[in-house]
């Protein structure tokens, strides 16, 4: 999310509040807010016919803390992002990298070195 956010351009204010909408949220109502969207009679009560269930699983604590924790991810990720040159990615790309190889073998590392 945060290599979107720096790669592509939104519209002003667009893209922070999609990333900091968890932080509005107190985290008892993100909760049960999942939990009610993922519950046997929920939004997503179609999941469980297909065997996967998620409310009340560990699987859901994942996601739970997936979804309040990501906006500390992106935010620190967006600047040492900002400060990685395009070339490098373009680079790459020219030599024959895909996307997912590109990220993997030159972004990531990239992040993981100045965080």
């Amino acid at each position: 999310m945060a290599w979107v956010l720096v790669r592509y351009n939104f519209p002003e204010g667009v893209s922070g509040r999609a990333c900091d909408f968890p932080f509005a949220l107190p985290t008892a109502v993100a909760g049960l807010t999942l939990a009610n969207l993922f519950a046997a009679n929920g939004w997503l009560a179609g999941l469980a016919p297909l065997g996967i269930h998620v409310a009340f699983t560990s699987f859901g604590v994942v996601i739970a803390l997936t979804f309040i924790g990501l906006p500390f991810v992106v935010r620190t990720l967006q600047p040492v992002l900002e400060t990685f040159e395009r070339e490098v990615e373009e680079a790459a790309a020219t030599l024959g990298a895909g996307r997912l190889r590109t990220f993997l073998t030159i972004v990531a590392p990239h992040c993981y070195q100045r965080c």
